[in-house]
């Protein structure tokens, strides 16, 4: 399978510095510890799916002696993330097709990385992978785009420099499917020269009721869900908390 994010894998952590993406990981970490610390759970071992280059996955070390998987299926992306740590176990799996010989009491999946399973069916291989790796009693944090961000991303081109690079975005929407498709122009500097890159990636919203219940079919109970940002007054990303019954 192609993988949209070789060559974008090295300028990834320059985006990730962003002081806005900064605090959506801090709030993913302090809504996460919270619902441990409410729900009685202790993570002795923490799964961290779709973990990219580690930004979410690597924090969870510090300080303690838990187990600490990440797993993506970008092997571009873990070459970054295994300089990070290691101490983590970086794992090179599809989410689809997820298969680890350990239960976790934490999985997390952020960044609107299920926004890319683009087939309910698929969407609800990937809750019943994660409820078989939860020990009962163990939660599951990920977070969503919503229909309207999608929409709304598609009506306008940008133009982004980062540090001695740039790049465009430009989305297109189709209405028909509900899948947005994401794609960037890079220009990676390279001496006097620029390089060009092109990525491209696909997203498909999924509402509240269709979580609810693919989670419940998979053997999880949706335990809540709340807004991370808003744009014209309407939810752009929810967090969503699941916990596999006692």
């Amino acid at each position: 399978m192609r993988d949209p994010y070789r060559e974008l894998a090295p300028l990834y952590d320059l985006m990730a510095a962003d002081t806005g993406i900064q605090a959506i990981y801090a709030e993913f970490q302090a809504s996460i510890r919270e619902a441990l610390k409410s729900h009685h759970v202790g993570p002795r071992v923490v799964v961290d799916l779709a973990c990219g280059t580690g930004n979410t996955t690597v924090p969870w070390v510090a300080g303690s002696r838990r187990t600490v998987i990440g797993v993506d299926r970008s092997e571009g992306m873990l070459r970054v993330a295994r300089r990070k740590s290691a101490r983590v176990r970086w794992v090179r799996q599809d989410l689809e097709r997820l298969r680890l010989d350990m239960q976790a009491d934490v999985v997390t999946c952020h960044f609107d990385a299920l926004n890319h399973v683009l087939g309910a069916d698929d969407l609800q291989r990937v809750f019943v992978n994660v409820a078989r790796l939860l020990r009962p009693g163990g939660l599951f944090q990920f977070d969503l785009n919503t229909l309207y961000f999608l929409r709304w991303l598609s009506t306008s081109e940008k133009l982004f420099r980062v540090g001695p690079h740039a790049f465009t975005a430009y989305n297109a929407f189709d209405s028909k499917s509900g899948v947005a498709t994401f794609h960037q122009l890079w220009f990676v500097k390279q001496g006097r020269l620029f390089r060009k890159v092109e990525v491209s990636v696909r997203e498909r919203a999924f509402d509240d009721a269709d979580i609810r219940l693919m989670l419940r079919a998979a053997g999880l109970r949706l335990e809540r869900v709340t807004v991370q940002r808003r744009l014209n007054g309407r939810p752009v990303r929810k967090v969503y908390l699941a916990a596999k019954p006692r």
